[in-house]
C-alpha cells in the first residue's frame, strides 16, 4: 500500500467485524478499522481480540488501524496488535506529543498517520510533522471544534459553513509541504447521503491543497472518487494550456484572454497526469 497515494479512506468500527470484508470491497483506496471513537469502552477488549484474529488472515499491508490514544488503558494492547503484517500504517488519534509518536513508530515499526485535532496539536504542528515515522497528517475537525468551543456542527437542516476551518486546513497543507509529506487528508463529511454536498466539500479541500479525505460510510465512496477526478472542464482547460505551451515552447502566452506562464503550465500537466493515473 502506497500511503502517499491514498485519497479515500473509509472508517469501519472494530466492533463490527461483519463489515470488514464489505469495506475492503467498497472501492475506497484503504480502510481504517477504528478501535477508538467507534467502539464503546465496554467492547474495546473484545473488538481488539476479534480484530487480531481477522488480521491474521489478511494480506500484508492491506489495512490501517486507528488505535486508542497514548494515555488510554488500551494503548499498549492496540500497539501490540498493530505489529501484525496486515497493518500498513497506524492512525493516531489526538496526536499532540512528537516524542510519543516517535516511540510508537519505534516499537511498532509502522508508518504513522497522526490526527491533528486540538489547539495544542496545531501549536506543535511542525514538530509532529517532523517526528520520525510520521507519514501523513489527518485533519480532525469535530474534535478541534469541540476543543475550541466552536459553534459547529450546526443543527440539522442548517447549512454547513466550513469557512471557520480554512486556516486550519491551510496550516496542514503548508506544513506537510515543508516537511516533504504527501498532501494531508481532509476531515470527514458528516452527511452520509448527500453526494452533492460531499462533492462541493471535497473540491473546496482540493482547492486548498488537500490530497483526499476520510469517509464514514460506503455510500460516500463512489461520489468521493468522482469528485477527486478532474472534471471535463478542467481536462479541456489543461489540454488548451498544453497545446499553447507546445506552440510557444514554454514561453509566456495568452490563452482565452488569460496569461499563462510556467506555474500554470505545470498545473495543466498535473491535471493530465492525474487523469492518466486514473486510467491505469
Amino acid at each position: 500500500m502506497d500511503i502517499n497515494a491514498l485519497q479515500t479512506l473509509l472508517f469501519v468500527p472494530a466492533n463490527r467485524p461483519e463489515r470488514f470484508d464489505k469495506a475492503l470491497a467498497s472501492g475506497a483506496d484503504a480502510i481504517i478499522i477504528d478501535l477508538e471513537d467507534a467502539v464503546p469502552a465496554a467492547e474495546k477488549d473484545a473488538a481488539s481480540a476479534t480484530l487480531s484474529g481477522w488480521l491474521d488472515k489478511q494480506a500484508a499491508n492491506s489495512v490501517l488501524v486507528r488505535i486508542n490514544g497514548t494515555g488510554s488503558p488500551w494503548f499498549n494492547q492496540d500497539s501490540a496488535l498493530c505489529r501484525s503484517p496486515a497493518v500498513a500504517a497506524i492512525v493516531v488519534p489526538k496526536a499532540e506529543d512528537p516524542e510519543a509518536l516517535q516511540e510508537l513508530a519505534h516499537i511498532t515499526e509502522k508508518p504513522l498517520l497522526p490526527f491533528i485535532e486540538s489547539a495544542l496539536a496545531f501549536t506543535r504542528l511542525n514538530d509532529i510533522a517532523a517526528a520520525p515515522g510520521v507519514a501523513r497528517l489527518l485533519f480532525g475537525k469535530l474534535d478541534l471544534a469541540l476543543d475550541l468551543g466552536m459553534d459547529y456542527p450546526p443543527p440539522a437542516g442548517e447549512p454547513l459553513d466550513e469557512s471557520a476551518f480554512l486556516f486550519a486546513r491551510s496550516q496542514l497543507v503548508i506544513c506537510s509541504r515543508i516537511h516533504g509529506l504527501a498532501a494531508p487528508l481532509d476531515a470527514i463529511y458528516t452527511a452520509i447521503h448527500d453526494p452533492k454536498g460531499l462533492t462541493a466539500y471535497i473540491r473546496q479541500g482540493m482547492r486548498l491543497g488537500c490530497g483526499g479525505l476520510l469517509l464514514i460510510h460506503p455510500a460516500q465512496v463512489a461520489p468521493a472518487r468522482q469528485a477527486l477526478t478532474p472534471t471535463s472542464a478542467q481536462i479541456s482547460w489543461a489540454k488548451h494550456i498544453l497545446e499553447a505551451e507546445q506552440r510557444v515552447k514554454g514561453a509566456v502566452v495568452a490563452v482565452s484572454g488569460n496569461m499563462v506562464d510556467t506555474p500554470v503550465m505545470a498545473r495543466a500537466r498535473r491535471i493530465m497526469a492525474s487523469v492518466d493515473d486514473r486510467l491505469k
